[in-house]
């Protein structure tokens, strides 16, 4: 894996780009900018932090962005531990985030998330084909 990592760094650094530019597009509630980043494919698999947000391919999962950033104001979201790795032409991510959100209606919603993604790489670019965002639990159920 480490030698992978070595001879594509250029790929490395694109992968990472790639996740940054979804957040940065939280950030800009810009839909269309953060949706650029997605494989349009029905291979696309997305969860989000809600029970019922499961959704296959992207005929299911095109308008979600745009739908959620209608009922926003503002989305502040701050990496603390994007990771990525490549092994071929493909990628895997993980972060550990804050999010700071506040609704059109003045709620203000403060999380510390979860996200992995699996991206794919198409021509020289990188698309997430797997998304997941998960709020933790807010103690532990069982000690190891």
């Amino acid at each position: 894996m480490m030698e992978d990592s070595i001879h594509n760094s250029g790929d490395l650094g694109t992968a990472r780009q790639t996740m940054l530019a979804i957040y940065k597009g939280f950030e800009s509630l810009d839909a269309e900018n953060l949706d650029s980043n997605f494989a349009h494919s029905p291979d696309l698999i997305a969860f989000g932090t809600d029970w019922d947000e499961k959704f296959v391919g992207w005929d299911q999962y095109k308008d979600v962005h745009k739908v959620q950033f209608g009922a926003l104001r503002s989305f502040k979201f701050q990496t603390r531990e994007l990771d990525v790795k490549i092994n071929g032409e493909t990628a895997w991510a993980s972060d550990r985030p804050h999010w700071e959100i506040e609704t059109k209606t003045g709620e203000r919603v403060t999380e510390d998330v979860r996200i992995t993604a699996v991206l794919k790489k198409t021509g020289s670019n990188w698309k997430v084909i797997q998304w997941h965002v998960s709020v933790g639990l807010g103690k532990r159920l069982h000690e190891y």
